[in-house]
């Protein structure tokens, strides 16, 4: 149970993510924040594995392992959802991101793993109930727009060139489903694979950061360029700016990722990127409880049929207990 515990409230966590980062992605370019998340989180753990007295591993095979599973989740991972999203909707990153478990439980499948009808059944469950919380208006839009593109020839090139960036967004989307799902199995792997003081939670957690933050900082600091570094310390330095890149640093980030790999410890990666299916739905509450957002009867069908393949989904766990 308290594997389950970690993943719904990392996931609750990154579901509110969406209402509290809408206010410094408005004004602040999307892989600047993401560097500046990066960076908070990292001061944080840091301190943490110091108040513990627990060491950075020197092994050189300790951080490979620590670099697999920044570069695939904390950069590829994050990085394509940032694009993709920027170049699709919200609505449609939800979506396509949650079906990370699919990706995650063809992984176990491919590497010997068993992956049991009951466990296809959550993700089969899980999944349409995220598609009725976000929406069934999501693709019909483009498809609309891609028939006519496709009848009239003589819309212009900007309406061709916004159709090409939303599939480009789609497979952006797409790659970040894929590659958290890749992340979560190599956390497992390096759990098994690495001596207990090393596939901590909390030090995979900090190493890890380490490589996504140095793998992002060539595009954040492209972006901080062309925004012109006067402007962005003005931008950063205002009180709400600074009030969400502290929050998404130190909760979004630092304790989400740490209870996110915690949690993937105790449960298959399968299971565990099931719990993905909660961020829409967390999303969309905080939404009619903060912005005043409505909530349609889809909704509430679809955040009761995700919360049933959670159910189904945590109901038998092979190997380690989710305990």
């Amino acid at each position: 149970m308290k594997g389950y515990v970690y993943l719904s409230v990392a996931a609750a966590i990154w579901g509110g993510m969406y209402v509290i980062s809408k206010v410094a992605l408005d004004v602040i370019p999307a892989f600047v924040l993401l560097w500046l998340r990066y960076a908070v989180a990292l001061v944080v753990l840091a301190l943490v594995l110091k108040a513990r007295h627990q060491p950075w591993p020197r092994d050189g095979r300790t951080w490979l392992w620590y670099g697999a599973v920044g570069a695939v989740g904390y950069a590829a991972s994050i990085g394509a959802q940032f694009l993709g999203t920027a170049w699709t909707s919200a609505h449609l990153g939800a979506l396509v991101t949650t079906s990370s478990p699919v990706f995650a439980a063809l992984m176990a499948r491919w590497s010997g793993e068993q992956v049991g009808g009951r466990v296809w059944t959550a993700v089969i469950i899980a999944l349409a109930g995220v598609g009725l919380v976000v929406g069934g208006d999501v693709i019909p839009g483009s498809a609309v727009a891609t028939a006519g593109a496709l009848v009239n020839p003589g819309t212009t090139a900007s309406s061709l060139g916004s159709l090409l960036l939303f599939w480009a967004g789609v497979g952006c989307l797409v790659v970040a489903a894929a590659t958290w799902a890749g992340m979560s199995v190599l956390v497992q792997r390096a759990e098994s694979r690495l001596p207990a003081s090393e596939s901590d939670p909390l030090v995979l957690t900090a190493g890890a950061l380490v490589t996504g933050w140095v793998m992002v900082t060539p595009i954040a600091f492209m972006q901080g360029m062309a925004v012109g570094w006067p402007a962005l310390w003005r931008i950063l330095t205002t009180p709400e700016a600074l009030g969400s890149v502290l929050y998404l640093g130190l909760i979004s980030t630092a304790l989400a990722f740490f209870l996110w790999n915690a949690g993937v410890q105790y449960a298959s990666a399968a299971r565990a990127n099931l719990f993905l299916a909660l961020q829409p739905v967390v999303g969309g509450l905080l939404g009619h409880w903060a912005l005043d957002e409505p909530l349609r009867l889809t909704f509430c069908v679809g955040g009761a049929a995700v919360l049933v393949g959670l159910w189904i989904a945590a109901g038998t766990q092979p190997g380690r207990s989710a305990s």
